[in-house]
């Protein structure tokens, strides 16, 4: 069911590229082979905000996180979450180590880094801090691609989809102090 989920808010991100970037831009871009600029743009939209609107708040709503802005993922402002994102198809190199600075500053125990295609996970293990998981979707936006260009397509396995949804799926916050993960919340 949670893959179904996903795949349809694939399905209609690449609509709003097609929209946006045009058939073949947006064919390139999910592909790998074109970083979107100003230029290419018809929405007149920073590559970063586009990225952000199409491919990474749709995603974060599916994974748990509601509805958030995409000026709060800008800001790394998603309540206890360091969150950092590149515009599609830039290294996810600078994201993570924005994620990690965040981190540092505000105290969170988790970060996520993203381009909207590949997603990182950082965690805070006691003095440091590492990537703990990282997920490519990539090759459920190609097929996605695939079936709505030529109808056929080589089916890509679940598994995946199905790890990129538990290891970056909102935990319940409870009564839990997002940036101690785990331990009581401390009178204010």
């Amino acid at each position: 069911m949670e893959s179904e989920i996903f795949r349809s808010t694939m399905e209609c991100a690449l609509s709003e590229l097609d929209r946006c970037l045009g058939h073949r831009k947006a064919g390139k871009v999910i592909s790998g082979n074109h970083a979107p600029s100003y230029k290419d743009i018809r929405s007149g939209e920073d590559p970063l905000y586009l990225t952000l609107r199409v491919l990474i708040l749709p995603m974060m709503e599916n994974l748990g996180y509601g509805r958030i802005s995409s000026y709060d993922v800008a800001d790394g402002c998603v309540p206890g979450l360091a969150m950092a994102a590149s515009p599609m198809n830039s290294p996810l190199s600078h994201a993570s180590s924005r994620v990690m600075a965040a981190m540092r500053t505000d105290g969170s125990r988790m970060g996520i880094a993203t381009d909207g295609f590949c997603w990182a996970k950082v965690s805070r293990h006691e003095t440091c801090m590492r990537v703990t998981a990282v997920s490519d979707l990539r090759p459920y936006y190609i097929e996605v691609l695939d079936r709505s260009r030529f109808r056929e397509v080589d089916h890509v396995e679940e598994g995946e989809l199905m790890l990129f949804s538990e290891s970056f799926m909102r935990s319940e916050p409870s009564e839990v102090d997002p940036r101690t993960e785990g331990g009581p919340r401390r009178p204010v």
